[in-house]
Order: structure tokens, then C-alpha cells, then sequence
């Protein structure tokens, strides 16, 4: 006869649904971000925190601190290159200590009972799954997602929706194979910049996507390949698992980057429109159809793309680039328009370009 399997920690899995669903109903309120939420979880710890506390291995602790400083380095870094914007946190002792307070708490309560759900039901895959999906619906704002404007939904999905999911998917990786301290520091580390920092780097929703996935990306093969690879991988976490999800982000980038979806990029190839956007870097435009004067448009004549700005409409569109001295000579149609302009990301068109001048020197 078989043993019937039943689920432990059962306590624990009530505990962080009913944080969830307290998440998703009072994530707006102020009371409840900055008293209930953490005091929930402080209690939480004190009650449950385990008694035979001990570090995960050396080498796992020192390559943890080794990617999170280096990680922490970059985001610095990165300012220098995209522009630094204030951060609006007030930065009083209180401010600092009500931020950590809110911030961390959370973090540490919900990597314990990921850690002990996870680790207590190995056998059961729909179970592990089903405790990610939960602690992801605990980090979304649904307000924002579901109650916004289109463009809005669309920035916050790419933004914050995916770099949820993927966390959370490494963060079911490590807690499987490693410690919980392990995710709490990655955490950490990356919420700290937002807490101390008076200035922090410029990111808009595409960035704060794309360096989400590909941070979430590095640490799992860093700690795959480098930490676990001597160790049998627990069947969840198999690459036949996460690499479906790699596989999926890479085309929904190939095909964002060719075009299919109604925001697209463009390489910009002169100075034209300087200040607003240079040469080498990337426009992000967005299919239109009400189009004044004042906006930014790409639109195409002949074999070329060329991104300039409207100055009025007659039976045509006059345009004209905003570092040039005179209006354009073209005379675009309402067929030639391929969008409005949205915004621009520094540097990023150059491969395009060189690609281009390269096969333009060939031919």
C-alpha cells in the first residue's frame, strides 16, 4: 500500500495567503504599507524564526555578497551613463529607518516561509509552483494593473510584471538548493539603493525591465553552473524548467526589436533632433493615428526612416529636425507615418549603425 502524502508547514502556507490577500486588497493604503505590513511580518519572526538558525555554505554566502556588491556597483555606475533623478524618499534618520523598516521586513518574512514551504514539500511540484505564483500576487500593485490607461498597463507589465515573475522564479531556484539568507541578501541589496540614496540612476520601464531579466538571468547561470553544478539540481529547478522561460523572453525581445508589437525602436543614425535624442541612440516609437503639430514622428520616405518633428499640417505634414535651420523638403503623407515618438535610450542604436555602414562599404 502507498503512504498517503499529506502537505507540511500547512500553518505557514494560511499565514502567506492571507498576506497576499491583505496585499491585494489594501496595497494602496498608507496604513497598511507602513504599520500592518511589516508588523505582520516582525511578528512573524519572532514567533516562527527557526531556533537552529545557521548560514548557508562559505562559498554560496561569498558569491551571494560578491554579485549583490557588484550588482549594487553597476546600478551606480549606470547613472553616469543614462543620467541621475532624485529620489523622491525623505532622507531623516525616521525616513530611512521607516523605509527599512517597511522594505526589509517583508523581504526576510517571505523568503523564511518560501525557504520552509519549499524545502518541507519537495515532492509535491504543483505545491512549489503554486507557492511562487502566491508570492508574486503578494509584489503586484493590481490597482496600477488593472485600473490604468493601456500605456500605462503596458509600461508597468514590462516594468515591474516580468522582473516579478523572473525574481521569483530564481528565488524558488535558490531557496531549493541553498539557504534563504541567500535571496534575502540579492534582496536586499538591490532595495538598499532606493532607500540611501539621495540621487539614484535614471531608468525608464523599458531599462528597468530588460536589466531585471538579464540580473535575474546571470545570477541563476552564476549560481547554476559555478555553485550547484556538483550537486543534484532538485527537479523543479531543472533546465528544462527555466530555460523555456529564457527561450520566451529572448523572442519577445527579437520581436519587440523587429517591430510586431504596437511600440517598436529605430536607430538613430544624425544629430538632426539634438538635444532631444543623438546619433547611436534608439527611439522608442508608438503606432498612432492623432497626430498635431508639436509632435515627434517617424516616418518613412523612400528606402529611409527618418524621425523629425511637425511643425504644421496642411494637406501634408511639414517637418523639420530640431538642430536644422530650415523645415524639410518632403512632403509627408499620412501613409508615410509609422508612429509618434515616446522616448529614447542613449547609445543603444550603434551595433545598428556600424551594421549598417559596414554592409553599406561591402556593397
Amino acid at each position: 500500500m502507498f503512504k498517503k502524502k499529506t502537505l507540511k508547514n500547512k500553518h505557514l502556507f494560511f499565514l502567506l495567503s492571507i498576506y497576499t490577500i491583505s496585499h491585494i486588497f489594501f496595497y494602496t493604503n498608507r496604513f497598511y504599507m507602513n504599520v500592518f505590513k511589516p508588523l505582520f511580518w516582525l511578528i512573524f519572526l519572532i514567533i516562527f524564526y527557526p531556533q537552529n538558525f545557521k548560514l548557508s555554505k562559505r562559498k554560496e554566502m561569498n558569491t551571494t555578497l560578491t554579485i549583490s556588491i557588484i550588482f549594487f556597483i553597476l546600478y551606480f555606475i549606470s547613472g553616469f551613463i543614462f543620467g541621475f533623478q532624485k529620489n523622491f524618499s525623505n532622507y531623516s534618520f525616521i525616513n530611512i529607518f521607516i523605509n527599512i523598516w517597511k522594505v526589509i521586513l517583508p523581504i526576510c518574512g517571505v523568503e523564511i516561509i518560501r525557504y520552509k514551504l519549499l524545502r518541507s514539500n519537495k515532492n509535491y511540484f504543483g505545491f512549489k509552483v503554486l507557492v511562487t505564483i502566491i508570492i508574486i500576487f503578494s509584489e503586484i500593485n493590481f490597482k496600477a494593473l488593472f485600473f490604468s490607461q493601456n500605456i500605462i498597463f503596458f509600461h508597468y507589465f514590462i516594468s515591474i510584471i516580468i522582473p516579478i515573475i523572473a525574481q521569483n522564479i530564481l528565488f524558488t531556484y535558490l531557496s531549493l538548493n541553498s539557504h534563504y539568507n541567500v535571496s534575502i541578501i540579492i534582496q536586499v541589496f538591490q532595495e538598499i539603493p532606493k532607500i540611501i540614496l539621495p540621487m539614484i540612476p535614471y531608468r525608464n520601464w523599458f531599462m528597468e525591465g530588460s536589466f531585471g531579466i538579464i540580473k535575474v538571468l546571470i545570477i541563476y547561470y552564476l549560481f547554476r553552473y559555478f555553485i550547484f553544478r556538483k550537486r543534484t539540481i532538485n527537479h523543479f529547478t531543472n533546465v528544462g524548467t527555466i530555460l523555456p522561460f529564457t527561450i520566451m523572453a529572448s523572442i519577445l525581445f527579437v520581436l519587440f526589436m523587429l517591430g510586431l508589437f504596437t511600440y517598436q525602436p529605430i536607430a538613430i543614425l544624425s544629430n538632426s533632433m539634438n538635444p532631444i535624442f543623438k546619433r547611436g541612440d534608439v527611439v522608442i516609437y508608438k503606432k498612432e493615428e492623432n497626430i498635431v503639430p508639436g509632435d515627434i514622428i517617424v516616418f518613412q520616405y523612400q528606402n529611409q526612416m527618418i524621425v523629425h518633428r511637425v511643425v504644421s499640417i496642411n494637406d501634408y505634414y511639414v517637418t523639420k529636425g530640431d538642430a536644422n535651420n530650415s523645415v524639410d523638403y518632403i512632403k509627408v503623407q499620412k501613409e508615410d507615418i509609422k508612429g509618434v515618438y515616446q522616448f529614447s535610450l542613449k547609445y543603444l542604436g550603434y551595433p545598428s549603425i556600424w551594421l549598417n555602414e559596414l554592409f553599406a562599404k561591402e556593397n
